[in-house]
C-alpha cells in the first residue's frame, strides 16, 4: 500500500498536456541551441584563421562526437530506466540506478579516450588527403579527447534529471558550459585582450575547459538536490548494471553507428574538394537549427513514454505522441524556415563568391527536406526506444547506416572525370532518415510498444 500510495504521488507530478510537455522540452531544446551557438561561433572564429583550420576542426570534432555516442547511448538507457521507476515510484531502484550510470559513464569515458589516443596516432590522420587539414585534425583531436571524462559524469547527471523530468537543471549547466567556451573561444582563438592566438588549438582548448567546468556545475547542483546520487554502493550492483546493458547495450551501437556514418559523410566529401567540405560543414551547423528542437522533443519523448508505461497510463501514450509530433514539427519548421525563403541571404554570411553562395544555397533546399524528414523519424524512434524497444532501434539503424554509407560512396565517387554538385551529395540524408522513419513505423504499428517492449519490470528489485 506504501508503494502504491508513493507512485500514486509521483504520478501527479507528470504532467502531460502541451504546456506540461513543453516544460520539460524547452529547457533541452534552449541548451541545445546555445550550444549551436557556440558551434556557429566556432566556426566564424575558425574560418577567420582559415579553410584548413575550420575543416580540420570540423572533422576532428565529429569524431569527437561519434565516440562521444556511446557515452550518450549509456546516458540515454539510464535516463529511460529512471523514468521508468520513477513512473513506478520505486524510489530506492531510481536511485541506484542513478548511482552506478555515473560509476558506468565515468568508465564509459576513460575507455574512449584511451581507444582515441591510439587511433590518433597516425591512423584516423592518414584518412585525410589534404596535409594541412591533417595536420590541424590531429593536433585538435589531441587536446579535445580529454573531455571524454568530464563529457562521461556529466551526461550521467543529466540523463538522471531528465529521467526524472527535472530538465530545468540541464539549463544551468549548458548555458555555463556555453558561455565558458564562447567566452575562451574569443580570448585564445584570435589572442584578443592580450591572449595568445592559438588558432584551433584555442578552440580545442576552450572546449575541453567549458566541459570541466560543466562538470563542476553539474556536480554542485547534485549535491544540493540529490546528494545521495554520489554515495557510492559497496559492490558493483549487478541488478542495475543488467538492466542498463539491456537498454544502453543497443543504443550505444545504435548511436555510435548513427554518427559514425554520418562523420564519415564528410570524410567521403574532402576527396571531392575543400570548398564542398566547408559547405557540408556549414550545412551540418545548420541542421543543428532541426536538432535544436528535435532532440528536446525525443528526450521528452523518451522519458514520457517510459514514465506512463511503468505507471499503467498506457491510454494516454497515443494522444501524447501526436502532441509531440505537432509540437516539433512546427519548431523544425520556425527554426529551419531560412533554407527555402531565404537561403542566398544565409549563404552570403559565409561565402564571397557567388557560385559557392549558389551551391550553399541549393544546399540549403535539399537540408530543408532533410530536416522535415528528420522531425518525424527521430519522434517514432524516440518512442520506441522510450519503451524499451532498443534492440529493435538497433536493428533498423543498422539497415539504414548501411544504405546511407552505399549511398554516399556512390554519391561522392568520380564519374568521366566530374563528381556529383554538393547539393545532389547531400541527398544521401533523403536516403537515411526515409529508412528511419519506416522502419520505426512498422515497430510502432502493433502496438505492442505500448506495455513496453522490453520489460524493465522484470528485472529483480
Amino acid at each position: 500500500n506504501a508503494h502504491i500510495k508513493m507512485s500514486q504521488q509521483v504520478l501527479g507530478k507528470l504532467r502531460v498536456d502541451t504546456l506540461g510537455l513543453l516544460k520539460i522540452a524547452l529547457p533541452i531544446s534552449i541548451g541545445t541551441f546555445v550550444q549551436f551557438l557556440v558551434v556557429l561561433t566556432d566556426n566564424y572564429f575558425l574560418a577567420r584563421v582559415g579553410e584548413s583550420a575550420i575543416n580540420g576542426a570540423g572533422n576532428a570534432g565529429l569524431t569527437y562526437l561519434t565516440f562521444g555516442m556511446v557515452i550518450f547511448g549509456s546516458a540515454t538507457g539510464i535516463q529511460i530506466l529512471v523514468a521508468r521507476r520513477h513512473g513506478e515510484g520505486n524510489d530506492a531502484m531510481q536511485i541506484r540506478t542513478g548511482r552506478m550510470g555515473w560509476v558506468i559513464n565515468l568508465g564509459m569515458g576513460v575507455i574512449m579516450l584511451g581507444i582515441l589516443l591510439i587511433l590518433n596516432l597516425g591512423f584516423l590522420g592518414g584518412l585525410i588527403s589534404n596535409e594541412e587539414v591533417r595536420e590541424v585534425f590531429e593536433q585538435y583531436l589531441g587536446t579535445r579527447i580529454w573531455g571524454f571524462i568530464p563529457f562521461g559524469i556529466t551526461f550521467a547527471i543529466t540523463a538522471y534529471w531528465t529521467g526524472l523530468a527535472r530538465t530545468q537543471l540541464l539549463l544551468a549547466v549548458s548555458l555555463t558550459t556555453a558561455f565558458t567556451n564562447l567566452v575562451l573561444d574569443y580570448l585564445w582563438i584570435e589572442g584578443n585582450f592580450g591572449f595568445e592566438a592559438m588558432g584551433h588549438i584555442g578552440a580545442a582548448r576552450a572546449s575541453l575547459t567549458a566541459e570541466i567546468t560543466g562538470l563542476v556545475v553539474a556536480v554542485a547542483l547534485m549535491l544540493k538536490v540529490e546528494p545521495r546520487f554520489f554515495k557510492l554502493p559497496k559492490r558493483p550492483d549487478g541488478e542495475v548494471i543488467r538492466a542498463w546493458w539491456s537498454i544502453s547495450g543497443p543504443l550505444m551501437g545504435q548511436l555510435l553507428i548513427t554518427v559514425g556514418t554520418w562523420t564519415s559523410f564528410f570524410f567521403f566529401v574532402e576527396k571531392v574538394g575543400s570548398t564542398e567540405l566547408k559547405i557540408s560543414h556549414i550545412g551540418r551547423n545548420a541542421f543543428m537549427l532541426a536538432f535544436v528542437v528535435a532532440s528536446g522533443i525525443a528526450q521528452t519523448t523518451r522519458t514520457v513514454i517510459s514514465q506512463l508505461i511503468g505507471s499503467g497510463r498506457n491510454s494516454e501514450l497515443i494522444s501524447v505522441v501526436k502532441r509531440l509530433g505537432l509540437i516539433n514539427i512546427i519548431g523544425v519548421l520556425i527554426m529551419t524556415h531560412g533554407f527555402i525563403l531565404y537561403p542566398h541571404t544565409i549563404a552570403s554570411i559565409f561565402f564571397d563568391d557567388p557560385l559557392d553562395i549558389e551551391s550553399m544555397a541549393k544546399t540549403f533546399y535539399t537540408l530543408f527536406i532533410a530536416v522535415i524528414g528528420f522531425s518525424i523519424a527521430t519522434l517514432f524512434l524516440a518512442t520506441l526506444e522510450g519503451a524499451g524497444g532498443t534492440k529493435r532501434a538497433f536493428i533498423i539503424e543498422i539497415i539504414a547506416a548501411g544504405c546511407y554509407i552505399c549511398a554516399a560512396s556512390y554519391l561522392t565517387s568520380e564519374y568521366n572525370g566530374q563528381y556529383f554538385s554538393i547539393e545532389v551529395i547531400w541527398r544521401v540524408e533523403w536516403v537515411y532518415f526515409t529508412l528511419i522513419g519506416i522502419g520505426s513505423y512498422l515497430m510502432l504499428r502493433n502496438g505492442k510498444w505500448k506495455k513496453g517492449l522490453e520489460s524493465l519490470s522484470e528485472v529483480k528489485e
